[in-house]
């Protein structure tokens, strides 16, 4: 007869169970990341639950054990974003200075355009209350962290003295976002486009020559 075969026990259960954690959030993020390729290439109104499935490569049976709908995929993506935004602040923080730190921010948040990922103002209209809410959650922290370089510019001197770190850095972050509204509705070199934009946030934030 043959042994009877344990779920793992003890120790071993935990990492088994980290293990299936890890797996889920994997296959979730990837399922979050196959709609934001969808909205990129077709638009919201093509999201389904059969596009998101056949993008991903899976089947609808196994998408719908990670999200009922497409609002929670739309979530999902929400949340995506969060641990996009975390490394952003993370590298952007870690520049050698303020004015780096903010190229870091420009270059990451116009690489995303380029990616054919939609605006956060794009976004905005399309999603329902709960990840709308996260949205904005998101967009507020990515505003934070523009503020807190421009703080950082005006403390060790390398910024304009007479700069208003909340009204500039709103300023700055909200000028980012209409460059990739227009990268949205727009045919674009990204490239050139991200320089630009890098040009005119030093020309509002840089000490002029004296």
């Amino acid at each position: 007869m043959a042994a009877r075969q344990h779920a793992p026990t003890g120790d071993h259960g935990g990492s088994w169970d980290d293990t299936l954690s890890e797996h889920r959030q994997r296959q979730a993020e990837h399922i979050a990341a196959s709609a934001m390729a969808i909205i990129a290439r077709d638009g919201v109104s093509a999201l389904t639950m059969s596009a998101i499935a056949d993008e991903a490569g899976i089947s609808r049976q196994t998408l719908y054990k990670y999200f009922p709908d497409v609002d929670a995929v739309l979530l999902g993506m929400t949340r995506l974003s969060e641990g996009m935004e975390s490394d952003l602040a993370e590298r952007a923080e870690r520049a050698e200075d303020a004015t780096a730190g903010l190229l870091v921010f420009v270059e990451a948040s116009l690489a995303a355009a380029a990616a054919g990922h939609p605006s956060p103002t794009a976004l905005a209209s399309t999603l329902p209350p709960e990840a709308r809410a996260s949205l904005q959650a998101h967009v507020d922290r990515a505003e934070a962290l523009v503020v807190r370089l421009m703080r950082r510019g005006l403390e060790d001197g390398s910024f304009r003295s007479d700069l208003d770190p909340e009204l500039d850095g709103r300023l700055v972050y909200g000028m980012v976002m209409a460059a990739h509204d227009l990268a949205d509705r727009t045919p674009v070199d990204a490239r050139r486009l991200a320089e630009h934009v890098a040009r005119s946030v030093l020309r509002v934030v840089a000490k002029k020559p004296s």
